[in-house]
């Protein structure tokens, strides 16, 4: 399975609206990918699923993205900690800095990691990766 996980790190008290159109088009353009959207607040459900996500997928890519150079790991942490287990063809995406996760991963030269800019670089790097 191909998966994608979307990972939001928010700052405490912080909401973000329901829905993402960078996750719409990449679906539309990658039928057969797996795609789960999750934030540093999601309930346990969620995270159950992420982490299902995360152990069933054969290439994956997790995306970061941190509403502040500061947010809180909160719920996800464990699921990061599967991510830098790097056991499967998986590329980590970041979306603006999160300077302690970006050392936590730099430490571990055999994963896969870019930094990118916006959506459209996102979605090239979807692209690259799945094609």
């Amino acid at each position: 399975m191909k998966a994608l996980l979307y990972l939001r790190l928010l700052t405490e008290n912080q909401t973000i609206a329901y829905g993402n159109p960078l996750l719409e088009q990449i679906k539309s353009q990658f039928p057969n990918l797996a795609v789960l959207d999750v934030d540093s607040q999601s309930e346990e459900l969620v995270l159950h699923y992420a982490k299902q996500l995360l152990q069933n997928s054969e290439q994956l890519i997790v995306c970061i993205e941190s509403t502040a150079a500061d947010a809180g790991l909160g719920s996800v942490f464990p699921l990061l900690e599967l991510v830098l287990e790097g056991r499967k063809e998986q590329l980590i995406v970041f979306r603006n800095e999160h300077p302690r996760l970006l050392r936590m991963i730099q430490a571990r030269p055999e994963l896969q990691m870019k930094v990118v800019q916006d959506d459209v670089e996102l979605l090239s790097e979807v692209k690259r990766f799945y094609n």
